[in-house]
């Protein structure tokens, strides 16, 4: 499932009974005097209620599973518990599309981002991710969802078929890096830029009659991304060393096994916002657009 994968509003009111129950029957956690999960309450919303925030009495509401609920049913959802949509205001959204046939290893050494300062790779069972853009508002991260699916006991698990990969790009955006804060405005989303300085890259074959040092290095930089990823070993290099090193070493790649992940994002996150709900599919044939 692709498209929208996270939903955090914000909000300084919360319609009743909501905000009574959730006093009543919420307990005090994550920095909120009362947090009540609405699905194992009579209502049997996908919602968790977080009320009255300790430090500024601000409300957090939290979608369940929005990804398969599309945006005509998490309006549906959001309307008796705020009375009006513009009532609350958009704190953090996740998008996402999936990649089937394309393994996590595959993006992380082919792909990079211009100008981004934290980079970090979580191992964790064997699965690993990667964190191309890593800050306090904005998020890139790609990683295995097989493996996440498998180990949560997933009934999407059985959509995969024996050793398939399946690899997330997923964009986080909080605070001060939602464009679009409204609720109404969510189908604005589609027209943004979502990887901005997103680029691929590929090593040259070097000729055996290279300079030593070329073969040195070309080597070196090989056995560095496939430990790594290419965002990492960009990293070790100055801002002035890398576009020399890029130039002799690397070409933009359009390898057949990598699809245009700008276009299937924009795609995802279309299918979301029109209520179409979908696991992704290998494709029986590949355009020539459909390329990096």
């Amino acid at each position: 499932m692709t498209g929208v994968d996270k939903l955090l509003l914000l909000a300084t009111t919360i319609e009743e009974p909501f905000y009574t129950l959730a006093r009543g029957e919420g307990e005090r956690r994550y920095r909120y005097k009362h947090v009540l999960d609405l699905s194992k309450t009579d209502h049997r919303l996908p919602v968790v209620l977080h009320c009255d925030g300790i430090r500024n009495g601000i409300h957090k509401i939290e979608v369940q599973a929005v990804a398969r609920l599309g945006l005509t049913r998490t309006r549906e959802i959001l309307k008796p518990l705020l009375g009006k949509l513009s009532r609350a205001w958009i704190y953090r959204v996740d998008f996402c599309t999936d990649l089937l046939g394309v393994s996590v290893w595959e993006m992380a050494a082919a792909c990079s981002v211009r100008q981004v300062q934290n980079y970090r790779i979580f191992r964790k069972r064997g699965a690993v991710s990667f964190y191309l853009q890593c800050s306090a508002n904005r998020t890139l991260v790609l990683y295995d969802k097989a493996r996440e699916l498998a180990a949560k006991g997933s009934p999407w698990v059985g959509k995969l078929r024996r050793n398939d990969e399946l690899t997330r790009v997923e964009v986080q955006l909080r605070g001060a890096a939602v464009p679009y804060k409204k609720i109404r405005h969510l189908d604005r989303y589609a027209d943004v830029e979502l990887l901005a300085g997103l680029e691929f890259r590929r090593l040259k074959t070097v000729s055996a009659d290279a300079k030593p040092l070329h073969l040195l290095a070309a080597a070196y930089l090989r056995d560095q991304i496939a430990q790594y990823g290419l965002q990492a070993v960009r990293k070790r290099f100055g801002s002035a060393q890398w576009p020399y090193i890029e130039r002799i070493f690397f070409d933009n790649v359009r390898p057949h096994r990598i699809p245009n992940v700008r276009r299937r994002l924009r795609k995802s996150i279309e299918d979301w916002l029109e209520d179409r709900v979908r696991f992704p599919r290998l494709p029986t044939t590949r355009s020539s657009d459909d390329q990096e």
